[in-house]
């Protein structure tokens, strides 16, 4: 896959919320990264940062920060529907 076909399926599936813009800003500066030594490719980069989110969302809801524990959730949404669209 190319950036641009990267780009064109993550567009319509997470590029309507201000996460969603920002992570495929970050997916195309980090494209050509896969082709370095322990480079990550976009799944990975999306994997990580799931993991990462669901855990601060655990967090929060168990110190009762519920706001906060909903916009993590909102951004695990956004990265499991970018991850989808790659898959």
């Amino acid at each position: 896959m190319t950036k641009d076909e990267m780009i064109a399926k993550l567009t319509p599936a997470i590029g309507d919320t201000a996460y969603g813009k920002a992570l495929i800003e970050v997916l195309a500066d980090t494209f050509d990264d896969a082709d370095k030594k322990y480079g990550q490719d976009a799944l990975d980069r999306i994997d990580d940062r799931l993991g990462f989110l669901k855990g601060w969302e655990k967090k929060h809801a168990a110190m009762g920060e519920d706001a906060k524990a909903a916009a993590e959730a909102d951004k695990v949404a956004v990265l499991e529907k970018a991850q989808a669209a790659l898959k």
